[in-house]
């Protein structure tokens, strides 16, 4: 039997292989618990520029950089071109420029994985071991086997100072990044799809009169303005921005002789013409795509001390978006020609929505229209991109 001394001796080497085994497993659920929370930050961006912005900022947790330029694929042209970059100074800009120009880029790009290259300064990056000096690290990016584009970070290390742990973390987060780049993409292309469906929509019921062409438009303009300068979430925004454009598309139920009627409307005439906003209601209900914008549409003519349209609505009762688009339809409406009154100008737009604060319209929107007013004057007679 082995002495006493022994037994302990072996025990303390079987704890130190334990402790050294749970340090381990620490590390790596730090590492999966890490590589976890920034592959959701990419992954939750639903536009290119901001998947983009994310990627870089999401690096800096993995690789402390000096600056980081990020380019695209061209597959067109089968060239790499430079869309984003961070913290170049005028140095650092000749040494990535150099790069580009030799071809590393390219190569990288091509054997599909990342590089580690020391910078030698004589105008070209070449592999190295040392873990001193600068080095760059050449990170393709691909999505489903195909290049998007390549992330090139210059780094106060050596080329031979990176782990085969930092370069995979680094490799996962890029393939994440090319992923959420290509669904972006598609995002964005069916988003312009929608858009546009938006806009026939809205166009098909302003065609009906020549005095309302742009009317959708220019309400839906002036809604975000109102929105934007509130500082309201994007989705809301982006309600007013729809709502704006499809608000009348309840017209197309209205038959022309009372749409385009050039006198004063009869009892029973109004009466038809304010059912366009529960037609419209309708329409949007029935496309689920559209059926968040239906409080905006229904809403749109209710007025701030209830004696609005179709259900009386009081105050804070009415929809964010409908107490928007009132203020921006009626505006819209006053300053334009229609069939039934000249266009005021907007100046006199502007009084006569401040003169109806408190009851036609809430005082909040009234103020934050006054707020863009000045841009959308400059705007509307082409001197300024509106705000």
């Amino acid at each position: 039997m082995p002495p006493e001394s022994d037994k302990i001796v072996e025990l303390e080497r079987h704890i130190e292989t334990l402790e050294q085994i749970n340090e381990g497993l620490r590390q790596s659920f730090e590492e999966l618990s890490q590589l976890y929370r920034l592959s959701e930050t990419i992954a939750s961006a639903m536009t290119f520029s901001r998947v983009l912005t994310l990627l870089l900022e999401v690096m800096h947790e993995v690789v402390d950089y000096e600056a980081a330029v990020l380019y695209l694929y061209d597959e067109r042209g089968a060239q790499l071109r430079p869309n984003l970059e961070k913290d170049v100074t005028a140095d650092l800009k000749a040494r990535f420029a150099a790069q580009m120009e030799d071809g590393s880029l390219l190569w990288a790009l091509k054997q599909g994985r990342i590089l580690a290259l020391a910078d030698n300064r004589r105008g070209r990056a070449d592999d190295a071991e040392s873990e001193e000096g600068r080095s760059f690290l050449l990170v393709p990016i691909q999505a489903r086997g195909k290049p998007v584009g390549l992330l090139d970070l210059a780094v106060a290390a050596g080329a031979g100072s990176f782990s085969q742990r930092d370069l995979s973390l680094i490799g996962i987060l890029a393939n994440q990044a090319g992923i959420s780049l290509e669904n972006a993409r598609l995002y964005e292309a069916i988003r312009r799809d929608y858009t546009d469906v938006i806009q026939a929509l809205a166009g098909a019921v302003d065609a009906r009169d020549h005095y309302t062409r742009q009317h959708s438009n220019r309400v839906s303009l002036y809604g975000v303005a109102i929105a934007r300068h509130m500082r309201l979430e994007q989705s809301v925004i982006e309600a007013v921005q729809f709502g704006g454009l499809l608000h009348d598309i309840g017209k197309i139920g209205i038959p022309d002789q009372i749409l385009n009627k050039p006198s004063r409307l009869s009892e029973e005439e109004f009466q038809v013409m304010k059912s366009h906003s529960a037609l419209g209601a309708g329409l949007l209900r029935q496309v689920d795509s559209l059926s968040h914008l239906v409080p905006l549409v229904l809403y749109h003519h209710e007025r701030f001390d209830g004696r609005g349209y179709p259900d009386g609505l009081v105050g804070k009762q009415i929809p964010l978006g409908a107490r928007i688009l009132n203020v921006a339809d009626s505006f819209e409406t006053i300053t334009s020609d229609r069939v039934y009154h000249k266009a005021r100008s907007f100046d006199e737009g502007l009084a006569e929505i401040k003169r109806c604060s408190g009851g036609q319209f809430d005082p909040e929107i009234v103020a934050a229209f006054d707020g863009v007013f000045g841009e959308l004057t400059r705007w509307r007679r082409g001197l300024a991109e509106l705000p």
